[in-house]
């Protein structure tokens, strides 16, 4: 199958979807997401994009820092605020002290972005055709709650993960006395969100997983749907995208280098399964691509003939439309995996464990490889190296269906809907 042969993904336009109808929404973020360089942010700015191209932004609500750069961030407010604009940006202060931290009955990551004093009579008048509340997410409810009580609305909270789990994962990840720390905040976020999803102010919890979405749908009182991600919202040239591989094949990692479960990842895949790639497919290469490699990383990466680090990258589409086959080797953490959604809406053929494509609705085999064991995910990477015809069909099925998913009007249709089934 050559690429012109390939044809190009439908398109939706708002006139085939209108479910959002007569919908203004207040977005409640959990943190400024520009730039946008984790999964989540991109998640941020997808949806942001989404609804505010669609008229269905009314304000933005956002917690942020007096000095961002102290706790190892760079904000673009003035980005943001453009970014929303004619719809108003409105940055209320987080809280960062002990006393936050000590709350025995908030945990930290929520009563950090408590409301402040003011915020509902400010976006009374900002927003007054306001009509609902989205908000992004579990460590935002108790910001929402107060926005959305105060001005009358119904309230849908966007969960990017079951948190209790997903910080007990964490605090897997780590070594003691850290993990300590984590556990203790992950036990309070797990009753935590346990009460929130018996909270009758929610009108529904709108998961990005499926399998999230299952489990909490069993446990909780508040209606659950899964809506699949937006983090490719409003940008329509993955779409369009098209990946050429390179004369010397290539392996490619991409993810945030300043995360635990990412670093799981790649020791898993040097260790175990790249010396068998580089035996059976001599001179190629791996890259590791991301944002803010350890110290331990840029050490190992020097000495490795084989491997090349591109660290702080602007643009990450860039070494995808050059590789051969991407590799998502989850092996901790849980949630939905975003960057294996950007592999596959540019149709760059794809080997992932388990863990990484959960929550997605992909196929396995059919969309991309998916292997547990080591060797047989070496195999997997190796066959796919060696078959560049099999390699683009693969790429462009998992294209096809990764498009299908992260049809944006869709999902915008589905959130809508929880909105509408709580009037």
């Amino acid at each position: 199958m050559n690429a012109a042969d390939i044809p190009p993904p439908a398109e939706h336009t708002r006139e085939s979807r209108p479910d959002w109808a007569g919908h203004r929404w207040i977005v409640v973020a959990d943190s400024p997401f520009l730039p946008a360089h984790g999964g989540g942010e991109r998640e941020h700015l997808g949806f942001v994009r989404a609804a505010t191209a669609r008229g269905l932004l009314a304000a933005l609500v956002v917690p942020t820092d007096d000095d961002p750069a102290a706790f190892d961030r760079q904000d673009d407010l003035a980005a943001l605020r453009d970014l929303v604009a004619p719809a108003p940006a409105l940055f209320v202060p987080r809280r960062r002290s002990v006393l936050a931290a000590a709350t025995p009955w908030r945990p930290y990551v929520v009563g950090s972005r408590p409301p402040r004093r003011g915020v509902v009579a400010d976006l009374r008048a900002m927003a007054p055709d306001a009509t609902g509340v989205v908000i992004f997410t579990y460590k935002s409810h108790h910001l929402g709650h107060a926005v959305a009580r105060g001005l009358g609305l119904s309230a849908v909270v966007r969960a990017h993960n079951l948190e209790g789990p997903y910080h007990h994962a964490l605090a897997h990840s780590e070594s003691a006395p850290k993990s300590w720390a984590i556990r203790a905040e992950a036990i309070r976020i797990d009753l935590d969100e346990r009460r929130l999803e018996r909270d009758g102010w929610l009108a529904g919890i709108a998961d990005i997983s499926s399998s999230d979405a299952a489990i909490r749908a069993r446990r909780s009182r508040v209606p659950v749907r899964h809506v699949p991600t937006f983090a490719l919202g409003g940008e329509p040239d993955w779409a369009a995208e098209r990946h050429t591989p390179p004369a010397t094949p290539v392996v490619t990692f991409i993810g945030a280098l300043d995360v635990r479960t990412n670093h799981d990842a790649l020791r898993w895949f040097r260790e175990r399964v790249w010396p068998t790639v580089l035996a059976e497919v001599p001179g190629t290469c791996w890259h590791i691509v991301g944002r803010k490699p350890p110290p331990w990383l840029r050490e190992e990466a020097a000495g490795w003939d084989s491997v090349r680090l591109f660290p702080d990258v602007p643009d990450p589409k860039e070494y995808l439309r050059g590789t051969t086959v991407a590799v998502n080797p989850a092996v901790s953490g849980s949630g939905v995996n975003i960057k294996l959604v950007e592999y596959l809406a540019m149709a760059v053929p794809v080997v992932s464990t388990e863990r990484g494509m959960q929550g997605l609705g992909l196929n396995r085999g059919v969309d991309l490889a998916v292997a547990d064991d080591p060797t047989v995910f070496a195999a997997e990477v190796v066959a796919l190296l060696r078959d560049p015809d099999r390699a683009q069909r693969l790429g462009y099925t998992g294209q096809t269906t990764a498009l299908e998913i992260l049809d944006v009007d869709r999902s915008l249709g589905l959130l809508a809907g929880m909105f509408g089934a709580a009037a």
